[in-house]
């Protein structure tokens, strides 16, 4: 299974089979370790992108207007829980940098760069339902999203696209499915629905590559979009108690991931997989090698940027 990402360095672009995964803790290293560490994997062909849907996280780095645009499909930006301690921490590895999360994923990388748009294709991948008592919810960050009808409350697995995109086809899907009395732990998403006044808004910590066509998809309703200010829901859905995480904890917990992504030097997987298997077809979609001395340097950043806040 691949976990793609694509990485955009002053319009030269990059691409990685498996970079997803470990580029939230990537970036918390700072410019001066994440641009060479980006310009390292398989530079893309010109008009060669992944599809919008199929691509999971990337990040676009314009050094000389020092901007960073990202976004991710999990990892320490994901949950409610460490967001906002993810948020602080890169700007401060970042200082004097416009950082800009993109909810519409790399639809958003290519709006910046002016390349060809695209309408995302209207397939919608059903999130299955999580039943109350489900043990996966008992984890600190469940991958899951909060669907409030009325006074009504289901917990959707976060596995396939933002529910929303279901148009008012989500509300016969969960009519007959268990209700949970509410929920209180992390979440990446959620959808407030009431139903009397044709109201419908959402949210999430994540990337919807269909979020400029979901007021399409609900004719006659009043749409809105909250970003990632999972407050509007509560506000509006009690039953939804997701609170402020602890601070001082969520920062050294997003710290200590960070250092421990940057705890030494990598092998080049490539080089790995090529003495394991030498006849072996190899992509170009493989982690890079990392010297130390990039990774001393990382820690350096992180280390300061958690100082800093304190």
């Amino acid at each position: 299974m691949a976990n793609r990402a694509t990485f955009l360095v002053d319009r030269r672009r990059y691409r990685s089979s498996f970079g997803a995964v470990g580029l939230d803790l990537d970036l918390l290293a700072g410019p001066r370790a994440f641009v060479p560490f980006a310009e390292d994997h398989t530079e893309a062909d010109g008009s060669s992108w992944y599809d919008d849907d199929m691509c999971e996280a990337g990040a676009l780095v314009d050094t000389e207007a020092k901007v960073l645009l990202l976004f991710a499909w999990e990892g320490v930006f994901a949950s409610t829980r460490t967001r906002a301690a993810a948020f602080e921490l890169l700007r401060h590895a970042w200082p004097g940098w416009r950082v800009r999360w993109l909810y519409d994923g790399q639809r958003g990388l290519r709006a910046y760069v002016g390349a060809e748009p695209c309408r995302y294709p209207g397939r919608v991948d059903i999130s299955p339902v999580v039943e109350p008592g489900d043990p996966d919810l008992a984890e600190p960050d469940p991958s899951v999203l909060v669907v409030t009808v009325g006074g009504r409350c289901h917990v959707l697995g976060m596995v396939g696209d933002h529910p929303v995109d279901e148009g008012p086809a989500l509300l016969e899907r969960l009519a007959g499915e268990p209700a949970h009395a509410g929920y209180a732990g992390a979440c990446e998403g959620g959808v407030h629905v009431d139903p009397r006044l044709r109201r419908v808004g959402w949210w999430h910590t994540t990337r919807q590559p269909g979020l400029a066509e979901v007021g399409e998809l609900w004719p006659g309703w009043t749409v809105e979009f909250w970003e990632d200010r999972w407050a509007e829901h509560v506000r509006r859905a009690p039953v939804l108690d997701v609170r402020e995480p602890d601070r001082v904890a969520a920062l050294a917990e997003v710290r200590d991931a960070a250092l421990a992504r940057w705890a030494g030097a990598r092998r080049d997987v490539r080089a790995a997989v090529r003495d394991a298997a030498p006849r072996a077809l190899i992509g170009g979609g493989l982690a890079p090698a990392l010297a130390a001395g990039s990774a001393a340097e990382a820690r350096e950043v992180i280390i300061g940027a958690h100082a800093a806040t304190l």
